[in-house]
């Protein structure tokens, strides 16, 4: 009988470290640790983003990246709150692989803040990370545009707003 590996983007800790670098040169700047977490949970699964609450002008561009909702894709996600505690691992993960690689600055990340350090990241992964948010429609752009200026903390936060367990915010 035929041995079967299978693979999944969210179980792999260099796909999530990519995805960080795609959010955060798409962001051309700093992002929160916590935010950059929630922004790779849609970035991953972009039809989650239909469970989330948003203020209106975030929704109407929403509507206009034409994702397909929860209901109309082949997978079947558990809620936002579980699939943001199980990438949770990974993304950890992700965060010592580019700290040890001395692409992220270990400063910010004392800090709680994802940067690129001072010297920047290799011309070629930033071309890459460049070319592969080009092919999403707009997905990145929306995540760390519009929809990441919700706040990350208080009484409208963008961890109530996504139904997201507040106690990850300490770890």
């Amino acid at each position: 009988m035929a041995s079967f590996r299978l693979w999944h983007p969210s179980r792999d800790a260099y796909h999530c470290a990519f995805r960080f670098m795609r959010l955060l040169v798409a962001k051309n700047g700093t992002l929160e640790i916590e935010r950059l977490r929630i922004l790779d949970m849609y970035l991953l699964y972009p039809s989650l983003l239909h469970k989330a609450s948003m203020p209106q002008d975030t929704k109407k561009l929403f509507r206009e990246l034409a994702i397909a909702a929860p209901d109309k894709i082949f997978v079947r996600l558990p809620s936002s709150a579980a699939v943001f505690q199980d990438l949770r691992l990974y993304q950890n993960s992700a965060i010592t692989q580019l700290m040890a690689r001395g692409l992220f600055s270990t400063d910010d990340l004392k800090r709680r803040i994802a940067s690129p350090p001072n010297a920047g990241w290799p011309d070629q992964l930033v071309q890459r990370a460049q070319n592969k948010n080009a092919e999403d429609g707009g997905l990145t752009s929306f995540l760390v545009g519009t929809f990441s200026e919700i706040p990350l903390t208080g009484r409208d936060s963008i961890y109530r707003k996504a139904g997201l367990p507040t106690r990850s915010i300490a770890t």
